[in-house]
């Protein structure tokens, strides 16, 4: 049998973690089987064995049915995506003496050292963080700026590892575009602060009106929805602009795969909050859509400035503009573009590859285990 992993996250699974559900079907040395407190979304991801522990877990991290599962489970160790996943496994990777991985993946490592930490709402992940910290056997950051500021927080280095999260390649492909028709730019993520979408959405209003062409889909939904739908109306594009809502990934690819570029103008909020390196971005090289990204997060490790795409500073507008009219009105620049980022994202991202790097890292973190225990690391 392979060894068993229980994959902690505090709700399986929210629209915007898909990367969680495609590394799950993805293993194949571990077989890993979920821990949450609420289950959503089940018809959109499909997954067993999936444990819940409901809300009484939710809202004290303690769910004795979750208990016995691990204790009768054989499992070989306590993977958790995100801070706030690990201070829901912690307690059980140290009842039923498993190593404890922790994937970081953006907004749960800056909170740490922001002022927003001591806001109700993340008073407990404030508090129980630190000792998340000291006891996981293996961080894995989603980008280099995060194990950066997990150095800067005391993690050591030894216990630390930039791993980059993958995609479908297969999924993600460049499909058929309208060659005379109306250039299609895209914007997908949650309708939230630090996606920068209003700067996208001003940003396309002006090449637009330079151009006299072009048209802008926003994929997601969020609690900013209304206020960017007053963006739109202001920039006078409203008849060039539609909402598309959270669209299952098969549609977004497909919209990827004919477009001609992505906007992804990432910013770093007044709390602190940011992205790691935005899943889509990668979607999009690999489909073809050239992103036009903000210098953020793991956004540079992604995109190769002038090779696979273009990055821009934060909070500026015009220089998204003009990064995305050349694109718009460059059809060879557009191919050249396409044709690299399509590469990189093969050879870098392909989540197959991503995936046996993780399954790498759980043998390693197996074995660093046994030694701080005081056992022999087993043979492989």
């Amino acid at each position: 049998m392979s060894p068993r992993v229980a994959v902690f996250t505090e709700r399986y699974l929210p629209y915007s973690q898909t990367f969680i559900h495609d590394e799950l079907r993805a293993h194949t040395r571990y077989e890993a089987h979920v821990f949450c407190g609420r289950r959503l979304n089940e018809d959109r991801f499909p997954y067993q064995p999936v444990f819940s522990g409901g809300r009484w877990f939710e809202w004290t991290r303690l769910a004795p049915a979750l208990d016995r599962r691990l204790a009768d489970g054989g499992y070989a160790l306590v993977h958790a995506h995100f801070g706030g996943g690990g201070i829901y496994a912690l307690p059980y990777a140290r009842r039923h003496g498993l190593p404890l991985v922790v994937t970081f993946h953006g907004y749960d490592v800056p909170l740490l050292g922001s002022g927003e930490r001591l806001y109700p709402r993340y008073w407990a992940y404030g508090l129980l963080a630190p000792a998340v910290l000291r006891a996981m056997t293996l961080g894995l950051c989603a980008s280099v700026e995060l194990y950066e500021l997990l150095r800067e927080l005391g993690v050591p280095a030894h216990r630390l590892r930039v791993h980059t999260l993958g995609l479908d390649v297969d999924r993600f492909v460049p499909g058929p575009r309208d060659q005379g028709g109306e250039p299609l730019v895209v914007m997908a993520g949650r309708f939230v602060a630090k996606k920068g979408h209003a700067y996208g959405i001003r940003a396309f209003a002006q090449v637009r009106r330079r151009l006299g062409r072009g048209r802008l889909v926003l994929v997601g939904a969020g609690p900013l929805e209304d206020r960017l739908g007053a963006v739109v109306r202001d920039e006078g594009v409203a008849a060039h602009v539609a909402f598309a809502g959270a669209l299952p990934h098969e549609r977004l690819a497909a919209m990827l795969g004919a477009a001609d570029a992505l906007l992804a103008p990432s910013v770093t909020t007044i709390d602190g909050d940011r992205e790691s390196g935005t899943m889509v971005v990668k979607e999009a090289s690999a489909a073809g859509a050239i992103p036009i990204v903000t210098w953020h997060g793991g956004h540079p490790e992604i995109v190769e400035d002038g090779r696979t795409g273009f990055l821009v500073p934060e909070r500026r507008v015009e220089a998204l503009a003009a990064r995305l009219e050349q694109v718009l009105a460059d059809a060879a620049l557009r191919a050249r573009l396409r044709a690299a980022g399509r590469a990189k994202m093969l050879a870098e991202y392909d989540n197959r590859d991503r995936v046996a790097a993780l399954e790498q890292a759980y043998d390693d973190a197996i074995a660093s285990f046994r030694v701080r225990a005081g056992a022999a690391p087993a043979a492989r």
